[in-house]
C-alpha cells in the first residue's frame, strides 16, 4: 500500500486529515517488524548469543626440583593463559627443597604473573631432593617469595584458593609428590571455609589430572617418581579423592614427545631456557616431556591426541609401586599413556615445544 503524496504531505494544514492512515500503516509495518525480529531472535540466539565457555580453571602442583619438565609445563601454562585458554590459580610446591618457591615465583614473575599464590609443603613427610637448578634460578631471576620457613604452607593456600571459586570448576594439575592433596583432604574447617578439606574438595574440584607414573604398571621398588617419594601420601589422596583422576604416564611414552632442546634460541634472560641449561650442564637438551603431558590433558582435555583407558582402577601399593587393575572398575580413575595414532609424536612434541618458547608480551 502507497500513500498518496497529496494526503502524505498536504497543505495548510491538511496532513491532519492523513494522519489515521500514516499511524495505521506504520503500526502495521511496526507489527511485522516485530514479528520477524521475534522469529529472528528465537532462531539464531543460541547460535550468536550463547556464552563463551568459561577458562579452565587450574592449580599447578609441583615439586620443581629434580627434574627440569616442570619448569617446561609452568611455561606451557603461562603460554595458555596469555591466549586465554585457562586462568591459573595458584602454583603449589609439593616438596620442601628450600628453593622450590623462589624458583616458581621467578618462572612466574618473568611471565608476568608475580603476584600468583604459592605455598609450599610444610609436611614432616614432603620429599626433599637435590636440584640442579632451584637456587640458581632464585639467585639470577626477579621474585619475591620468601624461602625456608617464611614461606607460606601449601594446605592453607590451597584451603585459600578453593573456597574462593565456583562450586565444580577447578582442575588441580599434579607434576609431583601428592603430599600437599593427601593433607589438604585432612585438614579441618577454619576461618577460611566451614568445610573440611574432603569437603572442600569434593564441593570445588572438578577434576584431577595427575602425573603418576608409568602404566600399565610401575612395580620398581627404588625411590624414584612421583608416587614413590612420599608413598604413605599417594596411597592416601588417592584413595580418599571424591572426584575424577586421570593419571598420566611416563617413561617410554614421554619419552616419545621428548621436548627442550629449542629452548636454546630463546634470549638468555628466559628461565625456563636457563633451567634446561643448568638441569643438563651446557645447551639446552631433549627430555622427556612427563608433566608438558599433564598440562595439556587438563587444559584440553583427555581425547585426540590422548588414548584415554576408563575401565579398571589404579591399586597403589604401600611403597608407592602401582600397577593398573581392570577389575573392580572404578569411574573415578582413567589414565593416558599412549597417543592414538603414535606417528603423531612429532607433532605432538611440536606443539608442546612451541608453547614453551612463548615469550610474554612485554619481552
Amino acid at each position: 500500500m502507497k500513500i498518496p503524496s497529496s494526503q502524505a504531505a498536504g497543505y495548510d494544514g491538511e496532513i491532519v486529515s492523513a494522519w489515521p492512515l500514516s499511524f495505521a500503516w506504520n503500526g502495521l509495518m511496526q507489527f511485522r517488524v516485530c514479528l520477524l525480529l521475534a522469529f529472528f531472535a528465537a532462531s539464531v540466539s543460541p547460535v550468536l548469543f550463547a556464552e563463551e565457555p568459561a577458562a579452565v580453571r587450574i592449580v599447578f602442583d609441583t615439586d620443581m626440583d629434580s627434574d627440569c619438565d616442570d619448569a617446561g609445563a609452568l611455561a606451557i601454562l603461562h603460554a595458555l593463559a596469555d591466549k586465554g585458554d585457562l586462568e591459573i590459580l595458584g602454583t603449589l610446591v609439593s616438596s620442601s627443597h628450600s628453593w622450590s618457591g623462589p624458583c616458581v615465583d621467578a618462572i612466574n614473575t618473568y611471565f608476568g604473573r608475580p603476584d600468583l599464590p604459592i605455598g609450599v609443603s610444610k609436611a614432616n613427610s614432603a620429599s626433599r631432593q637435590g636440584s640442579k637448578f632451584a637456587q640458581q634460578i632464585a639467585a639470577e631471576f626477579p621474585h619475591d617469595f620468601p624461602a625456608g620457613e617464611a614461606a607460606p604452607d601449601a594446605v592453607m593456600v590451597y584451603r585459600q584458593i578453593l573456597a574462593a571459586q565456583p562450586d565444580d570448576s577447578v582442575t588441580i594439575v599434579t607434576v609431583g609428590d601428592l603430599t600437599n592433596l593427601r593433607y589438604l583432604l585432612e585438614s579441618p574447617a577454619d576461618d577460611l571455609s566451614p568445610l573440611t578439606g574432603w569437603q572442600l574438595v569434593a564441593a570445588k574440584v572438578r577434576w584431577w589430572v595427575c602425573m603418576g607414573s608409568r602404566y600399565p604398571a610401575d612395580l620398581d621398588p627404588q625411590p624414584w617418581g612421583n608416587f614413590k617419594m612420599d608413598p604413605e601420601s599417594t596411597v592416601k589422596a588417592i584413595a580418599d579423592w571424591p572426584t575424577t583422576i586421570t593419571f598420566t604416564g611416563g617413561g617410554e611414552f614421554a619419552n616419545s614427545v621428548a621436548t627442550g632442546k629449542t629452548l636454546g634460541t630463546l634470549p638468555k634472560d628466559n628461565p625456563v631456557r636457563r633451567v634446561y641449561e643448568l638441569y643438563f650442564g651446557g645447551a639446552a637438551r631433549n627430555r622427556h616431556s612427563a608433566d608438558q603431558i599433564t598440562v595439556m590433558v587438563a587444559a584440553n582435555g583427555a581425547a585426540a591426541p590422548w588414548k584415554l583407558v576408563t575401565a579398571g582402577h589404579n591399586k597403589i601399593f604401600p611403597n608407592g609401586t602401582h600397577q593398573w587393575e581392570t577389575e573392580p572398575d572404578n569411574p573415578r580413575h582413567q589414565y593416558v599413556s599412549a597417543l592414538i595414532d603414535p606417528e603423531s609424536a612429532k607433532e605432538v612434541a611440536a606443539e608442546m615445544e612451541t608453547l614453551m618458547r612463548h615469550q610474554p608480551m612485554d619481552r
